[in-house]
């Protein structure tokens, strides 16, 4: 596989393994732990989160979106396996070694038996539940800041058949990435805690002469902005396009992805997840 000159760009696990160990150790982990909690913030609507935050490109916590969202009251995986045990799922989906198709109530199953039981932790993600669970969507009304998506210019309303719902245990995780297709990132947290690392566009980790990588000096630039948060029931986080952004479960979780385009583009940059 060609190697490009910034690591973090390269989608190859040995890669992604050098990239995750110095999450955990090294001048990367200490950036990450002093770190500043990305900003928190009730808006008042789409005219001054436009304003605030997607104009300027400022990542922020979105308090209150969620207010009026039956899944945020009534959602647990339990609750789930009621109205959609029979639908066919693919867990693991990122990991070709571990990817299964099976219906979501066994998933929810598994999840309980597989719980300390020192197994990797199973994580459901991308699921596009419009396809084949269309009704959870009464439990999920569209965010009003997120009605600037480029592809509803293009294709009108059924575009909302792209948002997902991201189900997972506790320990798993999404490895650092970039959206594709200059896609800005609208999560909505319904059940549980993620943490969320974000680090900004251009941020870079080039090669040393000794044959290792440049964590330090990547740490050293400002331009980089690392920041992190904890995104609890009813938060949205917002991230601008192509910010480098990684998620790990601190419970078992459920999340659905709003993202919005902001303009057309040809390039792509698949994320790949590794799970612990």
């Amino acid at each position: 596989m060609e190697q490009r000159a910034n690591l973090l760009k390269n989608r190859d696990k040995a890669s992604i393994d050098i990239i995750e160990a110095n999450i955990r150790s090294g001048p990367l982990a200490e950036a990450i732990a002093r770190s500043p909690e990305i900003e928190r913030r009730r808006v008042s609507g789409p005219e001054e989160f436009e304003r605030e935050y997607r104009n300027p490109s400022k990542p922020v916590i979105l308090e209150g979106q969620l207010e009026h969202w039956p899944a945020l009251k009534n959602w647990s995986f339990e609750y789930l396996a009621s109205k959609c045990g029979a639908t066919p799922v693919v867990v693991d989906s990122y990991n070709s070694s571990r990817a299964r198709q099976l219906p979501f109530g066994e998933f929810v199953r598994m999840l309980e038996s597989n719980a300390g039981a020192g197994q990797p932790p199973l994580y459901l993600q991308e699921w596009l539940y419009q396809t084949n669970c269309p009704f959870l969507s009464e439990d999920m009304p569209e965010l009003a800041i997120a009605q600037y998506d480029f592809r509803r210019i293009l294709y009108g309303e059924k575009i909302s058949t792209n948002h997902q719902l991201w189900i997972g245990q506790r320990g798993a995780t999404t490895r650092l990435h970039q959206d594709s297709y200059m896609i800005d990132v609208l999560h909505a947290q319904i059940v549980g805690c993620r943490h969320w690392i974000v680090m900004s566009a251009q941020t870079a980790v080039g090669a040393e002469s000794s044959g290792g990588f440049d964590f330090a000096g990547m740490v050293e630039n400002p331009d980089n902005r690392i920041m992190q948060a904890e995104l609890q029931p009813g938060d949205v986080i917002y991230l601008p396009a192509e910010w480098w952004h990684r998620i790990q479960l601190k419970s078992d979780s459920i999340g659905r992805d709003e993202n919005a385009s902001t303009r057309p583009t040809f390039s792509s940059t698949p994320a790949c997840d590794w799970p612990n």
